[in-house]
């Protein structure tokens, strides 16, 4: 079946080919570099062009410059008024090469931030750059510190702004639900330019969206998305011109959808046919692989079919053997009725694979005049190794058959046999991907992975931290 299938589409003559560039090293390139000593892990990235020129940003919960205000002990970690997790990375050579940001200090009133990071520019003005993380209010930070996890200390989320594209960013405001704990963390911006920053707020189990009209206008919270459901996992925001959709997860695994149109929300729907996966262990051969929320989406063009311009990716759990993969579903822009596409990932049936697939992303290009749309989707996988200790990163288009015909991802290597090196159970809980423009001299699009990456070597770890533990990326395809 697969080799028919793979005949069809080389006739086609569509979408499917190319090979990943990369890795690159996006932190921990030497011991030269800042971020050498540090853990660096959990990426959000982001590209703006902007002064006539591109500027890729991927952002990460950052351990660098915190040797006073995160102090280890042999059993302990405790976290001091100061830290901040709050770093990025900045490429103008299309990612071949990267150049550490800095670090962005708590605000006034607040303690410290505490990673999670989400970042996103206003398409129209792309020197607007947002960039979020989760923080501790000064008034909940003990006189000595916080020890161990710092949820208890947890109050809600910090904004920074950058106004040149990304290269550099300054406090802008913070968000709080009555200091509750926030967790997880999107941001996305109109065609119009509203901001909107997405929290699961864990005391509340509901999901905070907070809207400003501008990218220098102030936040207010909206109405809850999902009312009467026990929400749970991280949110998800995209916009598409001046709607704005928002998936997550509740409870019971099953993930919703909703839509903000007009000054409202809309219904919420199933966007999953089937319960996913709530941050499942991956048991590898040496340790255990905490993972992060298991779905992500986009919206863009639509096939032949016409009902399919929202996409998603997520993990599921064969319930024959147990083994973790990942399943499509798609919706239409109104979200009436989401469908299921089992064809879109690694379901039992498609490649015959073992090990497990997990850690989805997924990102468009919608397309315009003559460039033709695309659609990108990465996850991590074990297939390589069943058995051993290494992920590897895959990637494939969601793709459509021409003529209203079958729906397919066939995956693509993007960095092979990544040693897992984790600290506790860490090794960073998400991924991210984004479209990275076009080729060169051609229209074929582009779009950029970032991921945790331990190849400097295993050569230390500890239930708080491991080294080495940095940051890549890689342009696909």
């Amino acid at each position: 079946m697969r080799g028919g299938l793979w005949a069809v589409i080389m006739g086609a003559g569509i979408w499917l080919t190319g090979c990943a560039q990369g890795p690159v090293a996006v932190t921990g390139q030497s011991s030269a570099d800042p971020t050498w000593e540090s853990n660096q892990s959990e990426t959000a990235i982001n590209v703006s062009n902007t002064g006539g020129k591109q500027i890729f940003t991927v952002t990460y919960n950052d351990k660098t410059g915190n040797e006073g205000t995160i102090v280890y002990t042999a059993n302990d970690r405790i976290i001091k008024t100061g830290a901040t997790l709050m770093g990025w990375s900045n490429s103008t050579d299309d990612g071949q090469t990267w150049k550490y940001g800095g670090k962005v200090p708590p605000p006034r009133e607040w303690a410290a931030l505490w990673g999670d990071p989400a970042i996103a520019t206003w398409f129209n003005d792309q020197r607007y750059v947002f960039l979020s993380n989760l923080a501790i209010p000064a008034s909940k930070m003990p006189a000595n510190g916080v020890s161990g996890s710092p949820q208890t200390a947890l109050g809600g989320a910090c904004l920074a702004r950058s106004s040149d594209g990304g290269v550099t960013f300054s406090n802008y405001t913070c968000l709080t639900n009555s200091s509750h704990f926030y967790d997880g963390a999107s941001l996305a911006i109109s065609l119009g330019g509203a901001v909107y920053a997405a929290y699961v707020d864990v005391a509340t189990t509901r999901i905070d969206v907070w809207r400003s009209d501008s990218v220098n206008g102030q936040f207010t919270m909206l109405a809850n998305p999902f009312p009467g459901i026990t929400m749970y996992g991280h949110p998800r925001l995209r916009t598409w011109y001046n709607a704005v959709y928002l998936v997550a997860q509740a409870s019971n695994g099953w993930i919703w959808i909703n839509r903000w149109a007009g000054g409202s929300w809309g219904k919420a729907v199933h966007f999953s046919q089937m319960a996913a996966q709530l941050y499942p262990t991956v048991h590898l051969s040496k340790e255990n692989l905490r993972t992060g929320p298991q779905y992500s989406f986009d919206v863009g063009a639509a096939s032949d079919w016409g009902d399919d311009p929202i996409r998603m990716l997520y993990t599921a759990r064969d319930g024959a053997g147990g083994r973790l993969y990942i399943r499509g579903a798609y919706c239409p822009l109104d979200i009436s009725a989401c469908k299921d596409a089992p064809e879109w990932g690694t379901t039992p049936g498609n490649l015959n694979l073992e090990g497990d697939q997990f850690n989805p992303n997924v990102r468009a290009f919608a397309g315009f005049f003559s460039i033709p749309a695309a659609w990108q989707g990465t996850y991590l996988s074990r297939e390589d190794a069943p058995n051993g200790n290494s992920v590897t990163v895959k990637r494939g288009a969601l793709a459509v058959l021409p003529n209203k015909g079958p729906r397919v991802l066939l995956p693509f290597d993007v960095a092979t046999n990544l040693d897992v090196c984790s600290y506790g159970t860490y090794w960073g809980d998400y991924n991210d991907l984004q479209f990275a423009g076009f080729a060169r001299d051609s229209t074929t699009a582009r779009f950029l992975s970032a991921f945790s990456d331990s190849s400097k070597g295993c050569i230390e770890q500890s239930e708080y931290k491991s080294r080495h533990l940095h940051v890549s990326s890689a342009m696909v395809p």
